[in-house]
């Protein structure tokens, strides 16, 4: 039971008017198959599986709710898909060819990162700065928390607190130097 890995996962349906790219095919990159058997065989994943997922996540794509990963449910996700569908995002797995590919996991880096100050200095659990340490962009932690506004939605905020940070260096570096030619 249960549902396959992510990276066993067959794409949904090729939009009307569009063909997948033969070369992708003759690669090996993109498998296609007639029945969910066949998938099954090229992947290396247990067909009765594989057509329990299909037929589960065609259940919820046309029920409009996506019961077991919540795709949908929020106003970016909504954002980008049809909106003439029940859930904008679920589209039911129709009729053959099926095709599939592997997805290689990877981190975006906007949810997590360094906790920092006002400055961008970096701070220590206990709050504490860590003396000449600066974060900005994906290595601090996100202005947003733990929200996405999308794409690009991080570089201004990169742009800023590395503005911040670079100003917070550059005055004490200067006043460094007042201190050092007053002695």
């Amino acid at each position: 039971g249960g549902h396959l890995p992510l990276p066993k996962i067959p794409g949904a349906p090729v939009p009307t008017g569009r063909k997948i790219p033969p070369a992708w095919l003759e690669s090996g990159v993109v498998k296609a198959a007639m029945t969910w058997d066949e998938m099954a065989a090229q992947i290396g994943v247990p067909a009765a599986e594989l057509a329990e997922t299909a037929r589960r996540f065609n259940e919820l794509a046309r029920k409009g709710h996506d019961d077991d990963f919540n795709r949908g449910d929020s106003v970016y996700d909504n954002y980008y898909g049809d909106p003439t569908l029940p859930n904008p995002n679920l589209y039911p797995l129709g009729d053959p060819p099926y095709y599939a590919f592997r997805i290689v996991l990877g981190d975006l880096g906007t949810s997590g990162g360094l906790r920092t100050d006002e400055h961008a200095r970096v701070l220590r659990a206990d709050d504490t700065v860590v003396p000449g340490l600066y974060a900005v962009g994906n290595t601090s932690a996100p202005v947003m928390g733990r929200s996405y506004a999308g794409a690009g939605a991080t570089i201004g905020p990169a742009m800023t607190f590395g503005y911040v940070a670079a100003k917070h260096v550059a005055a004490q570096v200067a006043n460094r130097a007042a201190n050092t030619h007053r002695r």
